[in-house]
């Protein structure tokens, strides 16, 4: 088993006098992206809800990042109002300047079956995980649209990509972010520098310890997937609507193919149904892992 994936791009991207929001970043993923643009001069504003017991893991993270030299405030807000959203925005102004880079993060995710599981409960996971999403970028919009800069992430999942058991309502949530990233790309005026992509992570975190073994910790830390995050959040990204599947100190870039086009003409409808070729697919939510984590799938089989 290896202990960690190669050292990764040390030096990284410069992000002097640039302004990040990154929501759920109290911990594992956010957290790292929290940290990383920090260290490269990043002022971060670092959102999350506060714990069960009323701590507030943003500012834990924010008095990390301060200790190291860095700059970075604490929201304490859900992300799923919008209120929330625009107090983030006002915060980051208010310290540090308007946002260049807007990572959207938080999310949760409940493993349910699909006959027993709630509308209730479905609702309040699409509330975070989708709205939670959608207020973000209603907030930093206006200001990056201002500007003519922005970059923007958008936390997307193989059970959106693929699908999962037993995670219909967080699947498509996840699967949300897509089609948002997508469209949104597309409605940035011309001649604004403006990106939107989706990256799905594959790390272990808080959200994903009941999928892990501890032992995977340091080789799928988040700290190896913050590096495509910073690029991602650069100058440099010059690509916009692109879905990016990272873990381990791994990346692949995702596709979405169609087959060849077919006439009902041909044939009895059934014949033509039946006739159509699904396209050999880069990977699927099983090779990804084999491909993205290749220890732990080499460990598990």
């Amino acid at each position: 088993m290896s202990a960690a994936p190669p050292a990764l791009d040390p030096p990284g991207p410069d992000f002097s006098g640039r302004t990040a929001i990154i929501t759920g970043a109290g911990k594992g993923l956010g957290s790292a992206y929290a940290r990383y643009l920090a260290a490269r001069g990043c002022a971060v504003v670092v959102g999350n809800r506060r714990a069960a017991d009323g701590g507030s893991p943003a500012q834990a993270v924010v008095d990390a990042i301060v200790a190291a030299g860095g700059r970075a405030v604490a929201h304490d807000g859900p992300v799923e109002t919008a209120a929330s959203a625009m107090e983030m925005v006002a915060l980051a102004e208010r310290h540090f300047g308007p946002p260049d880079i807007f990572i959207s993060n938080a999310g949760v995710q409940h493993w349910r079956d699909f006959a027993t599981v709630t509308l209730e409960e479905m609702r309040s996971l699409l509330e975070i995980n989708l709205w939670g999403v959608m207020l973000g970028l209603k907030a930093v919009w206006p200001a990056m649209l201002a500007r003519g800069y922005g970059r923007i992430v958008l936390t997307g999942s193989s059970a959106g990509l693929w699908g999962q058991m037993q995670s219909a309502d967080y699947g498509a949530s996840k699967g949300a972010m897509v089609g948002l990233a997508r469209s949104l790309a597309l409605d940035v005026p011309p001649g604004k520098d403006i990106r939107i992509n989706v990256l799905c992570p594959a790390a272990y975190t808080p959200l994903s310890a009941g999928s892990f073994d501890p032992k995977w910790a340091d080789y799928a830390s988040p700290d190896h997937v913050a590096p495509v995050v910073g690029w991602l959040c650069s100058p440099g990204c010059d690509t916009s609507g692109g879905i990016y599947h990272s873990g381990a100190g791994h990346i692949r870039r995702v596709q979405i193919v169609e087959g060849a086009v077919h006439h009902l003409s041909e044939g009895p409808v059934d014949a033509v149904m039946r006739g159509l070729e699904a396209q050999p697919e880069w990977n699927s939510s099983f090779a990804s892992g084999a491909e993205i984590l290749p220890e732990i799938a080499k460990a598990s089989s």
